[in-house]
């Protein structure tokens, strides 16, 4: 296989270096080219002699180590004085390389190169000495007459098969090219089935981890059921304690039930601003026979000095799924017949600001907080709404519900009560009968 390299060489060593000098050679020739005075310029254009002299000046001058360009090669002037009786020419070399300038090229130079690869390459040789049959080709270049080297490289070529070199070279795994791109092909589809299957995987366990949460909230349920078969539950005996809470109706997981209390969650301030002003909403629509006057009495009675109290109700409907909502205009059963609907709820349906709160207890499924604050809502007054107030003021004056409770557990209603207070009143005529409006 020496021969390889013997040709290799030959044929490489000139035309790889000529053709990556070009753009090398162009600049320092620019570079010459505008550092000369414009005389020199004109007369050098017009000689075509001393062309080939006047670039190895100017490779001198930029090559090499410590100039402009390639500075990790050195110049040998042994090797140009080695050569100088058959050519004019520069040699730059190091370890692994050789660049070689010629004022011109031509075929006996040419030959006369080739003959000294291994003394411009000495690294190519140490390992691997020329032979016999290598050195014979080799000076065969310096002949006049090319018949020793046609023959010698007829002799290299039929020993070496060429031909089947360069078939075999080209056609080097060309038949595999089709099985490569398949291969490629699949690898693809095995890397798209790879994520598939982990994204497979993915899903399988945010599915089993919520099975498994599903799993403990049903093992909690039904404990709490089997707890609830043996006992009462937390939510019964919240109903069985509390009698102010009638449950009317159960069906599925839909609860209908009464809240009772006393009117007693209400602003004080507001009341008493709203009490002290006769034109607020306090007083209107009052039945004709009952004064201002006999009303601010009966409200400071109940909400002020507490001799009197007002008893409310209000339906809801509890699901435990989801909601509790309250119940508009609602038919109340026998057991509610002495308290008044709430106002608010039984006309209007508004609970205010208790909604967030019944909507966070279902959430957390607190059905016995969710519960507590509808009995809360139940009494509550919102005296800062007019269109309520109104309401009150009209349902108070008109209605015949024994509603009123006095300290000693008494039943009447509004009118009733006016008009006992009257009467306490027309009794003690020193007294003061309403507070300074």
């Amino acid at each position: 296989m020496k021969l390889h390299r013997i040709i290799a060489i030959c044929l490489l060593a000139c035309l790889l270096s000529g053709c990556a000098m070009i753009g090398l050679l162009s600049d320092m020739a620019a570079d010459d080219e505008s550092s000369k005075p414009e005389s020199s310029k004109s007369e050098s254009s017009g000689k075509g002699e001393g062309c080939g002299m006047q670039l190895l000046e100017s490779v001198r001058s930029h090559i090499g180590a410590g100039k402009r360009y390639l500075a990790d090669l050195t110049m040998r002037e042994d090797l140009r004085v080695f050569f100088i009786r058959r050519l004019d020419g520069l040699f730059y070399t190091n370890e692994r390389s050789a660049i070689i300038f010629l004022d011109h090229l031509d075929i006996r130079r040419f030959h006369a190169l080739q003959m000294m690869i291994p003394r411009y390459l000495p690294t190519l040789f140490e390992s691997s000495p020329l032979s016999d049959e290598e050195t014979a080709l080799l000076k065969s270049l310096g002949s006049r007459a090319s018949g020793e080297y046609e023959r010698l490289i007829e002799q290299f070529a039929r020993r070496l098969d060429m031909r089947g070199e360069m078939i075999r070279t080209r056609l080097r795994g060309f038949e595999k090219s089709f099985e490569r791109e398949r291969a490629h092909q699949i690898e693809e589809v095995i890397a798209r089935f790879e994520r598939d299957y982990k994204s497979m995987l993915e899903d399988l366990r945010r599915t089993a981890n919520a099975i498994q949460d599903q799993q403990i909230i049903l093992a909690g349920l039904r404990c709490r059921m089997d707890g609830e078969e043996q006992g009462e539950s937390e939510l019964m005996e919240y109903f069985l304690c509390n009698k102010s809470l009638s449950i009317i109706r159960v069906a599925g997981t839909e609860l209908e039930f009464v809240a009772h209390g006393y009117a007693d969650v209400f602003d004080e301030d507001a009341f008493d601003a709203y009490a002290r002003n006769h034109g607020s909403a306090l007083y209107r629509s009052l039945r004709s026979d009952i004064s201002k006057d006999s009303m601010e009495r009966l409200y400071r009675a109940i909400f002020e000095s507490g001799i009197y109290k007002l008893r409310v109700c209000a339906a809801y409907r509890a699901d435990m799924r989801n909601s509790l909502t309250p119940i508009r205009e609602y038919n109340f059963p026998p057991e509610s017949r002495d308290y008044l609907p709430n106002p608010h709820i039984q006309r209007y349906g508004c609970i205010g600001g208790y909604a967030t709160r019944f909507a966070e207890y279902m959430y957390n499924r607190d059905y016995v907080g969710a519960i507590d604050q509808a009995a809360v809502s139940a009494r509550n007054l919102n005296f800062h709404d007019s269109t309520v107030m109104e309401t009150l003021a009209h349902t108070l004056s008109h209605t015949a519900i024994r509603c009123i409770e006095d300290t000693t557990g008494t039943l009447m209603t509004p009118r009733q009560a006016i008009k006992k207070l009257e009467e306490e009143v027309a009794a003690c005529p020193n007294q003061s009968e309403l507070p300074m409006r």
